[in-house]
């Protein structure tokens, strides 16, 4: 028993073979667009959250230089300002970072501090990626602060000896 091929039948099966390719160069290329777009919008979504990370420290560093600074005569402007960014604050720090850094306004020491909170607020944004930086690493500026022999970064009082503003 022979089996003959004829031009029909060569024919559709040249048809069926172009066919399965085209379908799986359709596959193919749907799957490298759709990983793509999934490796897109990770990159974007990581760009969205070290944008958010930014705008919650800046809003961290702004309250506790105003917070810090806030005097009796201070302008009312001042106070609304410091409020608002309290506000916010309380409304993403989680419970203990923002009980410590009321802590450090109201009264800090050598422990719970504006410095110890930058720590404690990096080490939440950053989380892996926060390293080991410490209280004492952070600059921190004010008049006569190297007059502390002992700590210099954590002379919570020197701020308070002087009419410094910032």
């Amino acid at each position: 028993m022979t089996i003959e091929i004829g031009l029909p039948e060569v024919s559709l099966g040249v048809l069926l073979l172009a066919g399965l390719q085209y379908l799986a160069s359709l596959w193919v290329a749907e799957r490298l667009k759709t990983s793509l777009q999934k490796e897109h919008s990770q990159f974007l979504e990581g760009l969205k959250w070290e944008l958010k990370v930014r705008e919650q420290a800046v809003r961290v560093a702004e309250y506790l230089a105003l917070a810090r600074n806030l005097k009796e005569e201070s302008p009312c402007s001042d106070y609304r300002k410091a409020n608002q960014l309290s506000w916010e604050l309380a409304m993403w720090l989680p419970d203990s970072i923002y009980k410590e850094m009321v802590s450090a306004i109201a009264a800090p020491n050598e422990r719970t501090n504006e410095l110890s909170i930058v720590v404690s607020v990096r080490k939440l944004l950053l989380q892996k990626e926060a390293g080991n930086l410490k209280p004492e690493n952070i600059a921190h500026h004010a008049p006569g602060i190297g007059n502390n022999s002992a700590n210099p970064a954590l002379n919570t009082d020197a701020g308070d000896k002087t009419a410094c503003a910032g």
